[in-house]
């Protein structure tokens, strides 16, 4: 009986040449970079649309408490009103001068709403401090988008006093129905700023953090901001506006609607005081 050999290709199959191997490594790099921006450009997408959902609910809550107030728009950054943390606490000092504690009421008490993207690991760590003041303190501090809060509702820096207001004129929109422009007028726009705004025992790990309570205007009296946005720049160099998505930020406005101005637009006073007549606007001296 013969017993048949079998083919020599079949004992050794045959493997990959060392060419092959290169070939199939560079094709799978050229598609790796191919990838890669697209991935990125997804994300930041994702992320951005995400902050344009908190921006939204953020302006729902902005309406209702003027509703709420007859008419009253939610203060910028001022002392001496009152405000409560979700314990029913009284707050007092900054922490109620701050705008996140003044519209939880009408956010349901939902600060998950106002932290968005990787900003809500910040806020989770303030949730498990020791201390729970300290978390209530912390989170009046970093939300997502700051409020344009010294021609939106009023800030301490320049209050909007019957002085203040015979000097300047009326730079500050305390209600709605002195809004002139409100698709226009800014009222919470992305921001970030250094950690240096927590006591010690509530820093968390980092130096900047993508959110604050306030955003300063580009113009107030002069230029504030530095004539170029430059991401290596303090936060303060920009007035705390933070451009984060490839040189735009999110931007919600009095009339409701959410875009996502870029440098130029940005920069732009008629976009921030209700008086502005042009891009380079100052208050008026009386």
């Amino acid at each position: 009986m013969r017993i048949q050999r079998r083919p020599a290709t079949a004992r050794h199959p045959r493997a990959f040449t060392l060419i092959e191997l290169l070939v199939v490594m560079a094709i799978v790099a050229i598609l790796a970079s191919l990838l890669g921006p697209a991935l990125g450009r997804a994300k930041r997408q994702a992320r951005k649309a995400n902050e344009i959902n908190s921006a939204r609910q953020l302006m729902t809550a902005w309406q209702l408490y003027a509703d709420d107030h007859n008419d009253r728009l939610l203060p910028g950054f001022r002392r001496g009103f009152q405000a409560k943390d979700d314990r029913g606490n009284e707050l007092v000092a900054e922490v109620a001068a701050r705008y996140p504690w003044r519209l939880a009421p009408f956010l349901g008490n939902n600060f998950d709403v106002i932290y968005a993207n990787e900003n809500r690991a910040f806020l989770d760590q303030f949730r498990r401090l020791e201390d729970p003041t300290l978390g209530v303190y912390a989170a009046s501090v970093y939300p997502s988008l700051g409020i344009n809060s010294i021609f939106v509702g009023g800030d301490d820096e320049l209050p909007p006093t019957d002085l203040a207001v015979s000097r300047f004129g009326d730079f500050c929109a305390l209600q709605s129905t002195q809004i002139e422009r409100p698709s226009d007028l800014m009222v919470f726009v992305s921001a970030r700023a250094p950690l240096e705004f927590l006591p010690t025992p509530a820093r968390p790990e980092g130096r900047i953090v993508n959110g604050f309570h306030i955003v300063k205007p580009p113009y107030l009296v002069g230029r504030n901001w530095a004539a170029h946005w430059d991401p290596a720049d303090g936060p303060v160099a920009w007035g705390f506006v933070h451009p984060r998505y490839t040189g735009r930020a999110v931007a919600a406005h009095a009339d409701g609607h959410v875009d996502s101005p870029g440098l130029r637009d940005l920069q732009d006073m008629r976009r921030w005081a209700n008086p502005a007549n042009s891009p380079d606007w100052v208050l008026p001296g009386r």
